[in-house]
């Protein structure tokens, strides 16, 4: 099987537009911060009124735009050395643009005869790999795994399995969201999954959680075999050491609670890079904020982990959940934070679930560059992968 090489990865999130300026700065974050993408007063049924926003963006960005954006940007880098047949892997899950929602519902309304399919393909998830692939020239398979906020996840194991398989030597895989709209954080309350207390806040593995707060993000991620990099002398950021993924549902919203299931699959992530839970560096969570999931994954991390000194951390805190996007942007991050040795503590967690010290609260120097991350999705939907950074 050929080795997958992560060549480089762009990130948009409230952060700003630098990846690596994101990271040593995600201290300073102001966390989540009350909405201004619309007007909370208009709509007292929405009880959580805070979000991670990307302030840089205006208005009138959709989840089109910006994934057009960080195209861009990606293009300016790698256009030229992208083979012709490199597939692209790209998805979203809570994408919606009230406008073009609003105008193709006049236009069916008013009896016209067509509306602009630009516009309507513009938010149909399903056709953002298209749109990507078409930016960037591509000829390679397109398309997206859909598996809410697995997502991006998901789809890493898929560009993963088409470079080991010699399918694609190439992947341009990634995910976004700008999901901060009344309906949706409305939508989150119908499922007791977002945070209301004092209008919302992010606090994950903290006792006085009550769910998450929304973030909105970006990222985009260049995969390639060792052919391709030795032919245009790329130097890559991290290694993909493998990736493994399955579901247990016991509802809809919350993971199975004896953990078994999410223990079988770090199991086999583990076994697939032959490693054991003593060559692992730290443990980058998925943890929310919700008051089920937190216990379940920090459960699942002791058992694993029970006699490892590895910290264990959610970088949701600092970016809030960006849904589809969380794993690329949090494993992004991960890579980051191994390549600097220097792992950000979690933020805002002043009342730990646990009194186990491995849920770091100061910075943390790290002297491994291998990690875990992973995703635990709606649905009972888990996928862990094991990153070394180079």
């Amino acid at each position: 099987m050929k080795d997958i090489y992560v060549v480089d990865y762009l990130v948009y999130d409230c952060l700003g537009k630098d990846v690596a300026t994101n990271y040593i700065q995600m201290p300073q974050t102001p966390g989540a911060e009350t909405v201004y993408r619309y007007d909370p007063t208009e709509f007292p049924q929405v009880k959580c009124s805070k979000a991670f926003q990307a302030s840089y963006l205006d208005n009138s960005y959709t989840t089109y735009k910006l994934t057009m954006d960080i195209v861009d940007s990606f293009a300016e880098k790698y256009g030229a050395v992208l083979p012709t047949d490199s597939a692209v892997l790209f998805g979203s899950f809570a994408i919606g643009s009230e406008g073009a929602k609003q105008e193709f519902n006049e236009a069916f309304d008013k009896q016209l005869s067509r509306y602009s399919p630009t516009k309507l393909f513009s938010v149909n998830y399903d056709l953002l790999s298209s749109a990507v692939a078409g930016k960037l020239k591509l000829e390679g398979i397109n398309t997206g795994l859909n598996g809410s906020c697995s997502t991006s996840m998901f789809n890493l194991q898929f560009a993963s399995m088409l470079i080991q398989t010699g399918q694609a030597p190439a992947v341009i895989v990634g995910a976004a969201e700008m999901p901060v709209l009344a309906r949706m954080q409305y939508y989150w309350q119908c499922t007791s999954a977002i945070s209301h207390q004092d209008g919302g806040y992010c606090k994950p593995f903290d006792n006085t959680r009550d769910g998450f707060i929304q973030g909105e993000g970006a990222s985009l991620w260049f995969l390639c075999d060792e052919e391709t990099l030795l032919k245009h002398n790329l130097t890559p950021k991290a290694k993909i050491r493998s990736i493994a993924s399955g579901a247990k549902i016991a509802s809809m919203t919350a993971h199975d609670k004896t953990g078994e299931n999410q223990i079988r699959i770090i199991n086999n992530a583990l076994r697939s890079a032959g490693m054991v839970p003593d060559d692992i560096g730290f443990f980058n969570a998925h943890a929310t904020s919700t008051l089920v999931g937190d216990d379940i994954e920090f459960d699942v991390f002791q058992r694993v982990f029970h006699d490892c000194d590895i910290p264990i951390v959610s970088f949701k805190g600092y970016v809030g959940h960006t849904m589809s996007a969380c794993g690329l942007i949090e494993s992004a991050y991960g890579i980051e934070a191994a390549r600097t040795k220097k792992l950000h503590p979690n933020y805002n967690l002043t009342d730990p679930l646990s009194s186990d010290t491995r849920l770091i609260v100061q910075p943390t120097t790290l002297d491994n560059n291998i990690f875990m991350k992973t995703s635990f999705g709606f649905g009972g939907r888990t996928s862990v992968g094991i990153f070394e950074a180079l």
